[in-house]
């Protein structure tokens, strides 16, 4: 079970700021977060030697805001009086661990670390009954719809969604996720403060699979990369349906936007808006008409997609005849290690028949 979001009380405190340069080698890092991380660990007071009961499930995420808070405030002199003293790496903290866990220089106390929240959590029904609506068939179409039965996303079938601070009032942008997704809780391990008081987010630059309300209407991710200070780097609009490749180059590979952008399902021609207020076959068979599917989807028809949809997501073409799509409970979809014993064995057989030129089957091609 996910635990509730916390939010920092009142939004996050202007003083913190995203450090100016986006560009750092890991020398120049482990340099600019030395003082800080020796901060940490000279100001932590652990939760026995605070008496404070193990109910009160924020002690740990009220030290870790406190102590980002204290840091970009202070002076200049009081940083450098920490900086000075620091050895890059932490006594305690260096030596082998496991591949998930930092590199040395950049390891944070473990007690620094427990205890941990997010701002992800499941997706809900939510408020807006369109937007549900919309993002109910956006998750449906993550699924495949060629020759082969599966998800664009392998195993990671299921969503979540951002869980945005109340008091923000404006409108949030893409472009702001690394400080609404990290520093929102003050995520030790993925952010770190520099010598002189700034945010610098080295847990991962992306790219993130994003979704955001212009997403929902035009039926795009926007897969988006970060620079090392959380400033927007370079973002390509994909389609759920088309996401089977750029998944594998970027997630499975370890490709950037660059590689992606130039792969089967990533060409911004390929990616034109969709209609998500359209009903999900519909919208397939739209850019089927239009001659804007990728791989071996073209070679599906409308009952072909029916019939997926049935597999994928059962249900929900009945839900979404009576207008009450968005209520479709996504708990309901079907795991993808489920569906693999699916086969479209219509589709083979028109396949192997070779009765669209454009596609060739050889006989030794796996089934």
């Amino acid at each position: 079970m996910s635990r509730p979001v916390r939010h920092w009380p009142g939004r996050i405190p202007h003083c913190i700021r995203p450090h100016p340069e986006g560009d750092l080698s890991l020398d120049q890092i482990k340099e600019e977060v030395k003082g800080w991380l020796l901060f940490v660990q000279e100001s932590w007071l652990p939760r026995a030697r605070g008496i404070i009961a193990d109910e009160d499930e924020e002690y740990e995420l009220r030290q870790r805001r406190n102590l980002v808070e204290r840091w970009a405030s202070a002076t200049q002199e009081f940083r450098d009086s920490f900086h000075v003293r620091a050895l890059i790496g932490l006594p305690g903290t260096e030596g082998k661990r496991s591949r998930s866990e930092p590199v040395e220089g950049l390891r944070y106390p473990a007690e620094a670390l427990e205890r941990i929240f997010q701002t992800t959590q499941p997706f809900t029904n939510g408020t807006h009954p369109i937007n549900r609506a919309r993002w109910v068939k956006f998750v449906i179409l993550l699924y495949r719809y060629g020759l082969e039965a599966g998800h664009c996303l392998q195993t990671d079938y299921m969503p979540s969604e951002i869980v945005l601070n109340p008091a923000i009032t404006n409108r949030l942008l893409i472009e702001d996720f690394p400080a609404w997704h990290d520093l929102e809780v003050a995520l030790f391990g993925s952010i770190y403060l520099t010598r002189t008081g700034t945010v610098l987010y080295l847990d991962s630059h992306g790219p993130y699979m994003l979704v955001d309300e212009d997403g929902l209407k035009t039926g795009r991710f926007a897969l988006t990369a970060f620079t090392d200070n959380g400033v927007f780097e370079d973002s390509v609009l994909i389609r759920p349906f088309n996401m089977q490749q750029p998944y594998l180059w970027f997630s499975t590979l370890g490709k950037g936007l660059d590689d992606v952008k130039h792969r089967e399902g990533g060409a911004r021609h390929q990616n034109p808006p969709l209609n998500m207020d359209l009903p999900i076959l519909d919208i397939l068979c739209n850019a089927q008409a239009a001659n804007q599917l990728v791989g071996d989807m073209d070679i599906c028809d409308r009952d072909q997609w029916k019939e997926d949809v049935e597999v994928y997501a059962p249900g929900y073409l009945t839900l979404e005849a009576a207008g009450r799509g968005g209520e479709y409970d996504l708990n309901l979809l079907s795991s993808p290690d489920v569906i693999g014993g699916y086969k479209k064995s219509r589709m083979w057989e028109k396949f192997r028949s070779g009765a669209d030129p454009r596609f060739i089957y050889r006989p030794n091609m796996p089934r």
